[in-house]
């Protein structure tokens, strides 16, 4: 497949339009403030094997559906790990499920490694590193190196059409992954926020559904209404997933 050239990301999203976006966020919705802080303040390689597991649990959840969704599944098969359950019998996906077991079961291993990685001081290296663990994807490899510290974007289906990039044909990694930093990277400068700390508002944004683009990476609009969408940090009690 020949590449595929965005013309100029950064030109997608303005900065006062994100400025807007983002202090409207902040006095409007329930979640904007605790991302705003997490993002700016507590990304960072985590200092026990077993807060690393959950992150790489949390990120294995959130592939392939809202981060709503993935919070009520989250609590369920934290309930299986802590009453020694299967995971299966708390998510029927089998392929995740075992793969959850493995990075809870291997957690110390792969804490060794993440340990090493981060002394190293590469972040192609931690993302090589994220990468490599079962069930964390092309794009799922970027947030899980996000959430270890890295200040970078994850070029997932939002982010990308904010970018530039329609949803099909769906372009390869190493072409929404470079055009997604370029989006973020003059907001970032602009407002002398952290990289991760724009994408989080971003993405926010889009989950809420007041930044809206369509699925052909059309011109990008924010637009004010009621956000009905439930946290992204609470469980919904008493649903079958």
């Amino acid at each position: 497949m020949p590449a595929f050239i965005v013309p100029n990301p950064s030109s997608r999203v303005p900065v006062g339009m994100y400025k807007e976006l983002r202090a409207w966020m902040l006095d409007n919705d329930q979640d904007a403030q605790r991302m705003a802080d997490w993002s700016a303040s507590t990304l960072s390689a985590p200092d026990t094997a077993e807060k690393m597991a959950s992150e790489i649990i949390w990120v294995i959840l959130c592939a392939g559906r809202s981060a709503q969704a993935a919070r009520t599944i989250e609590r369920k098969v934290w309930d299986a790990i802590n009453t020694g359950r299967p995971v299966v019998e708390a998510f029927g996906y089998r392929a995740k499920a075992a793969a959850i077991e493995r990075a809870w079961h291997e957690r110390e291993k792969d804490f060794a490694a993440l340990q090493k990685a981060v002394m190293g001081g590469s972040v192609e290296a931690l993302v090589e590193l994220c990468g490599s663990i079962p069930f964390i994807g092309d794009d799922t490899q970027f947030q899980l190196a996000k959430n270890f510290g890295a200040d970078l974007c994850k070029p997932d289906i939002w982010l990308s059409r904010l970018a530039g990039f329609p949803d099909r044909p769906r372009r390869a990694v190493r072409y929404r992954f470079p055009a997604c930093m370029d989006l973020c990277r003059p907001l970032a400068e602009s407002t002398g926020e952290r990289i991760a700390t724009v994408e989080s508002m971003l993405w926010l944004g889009c989950n809420k559904g007041v930044l809206q683009v369509d699925a052909s990476a059309g011109p990008v609009t924010f637009a004010e209404k009621v956000i009905t969408a439930r946290s992204i940090f609470s469980a919904q009690a008493d649903t079958s997933l």
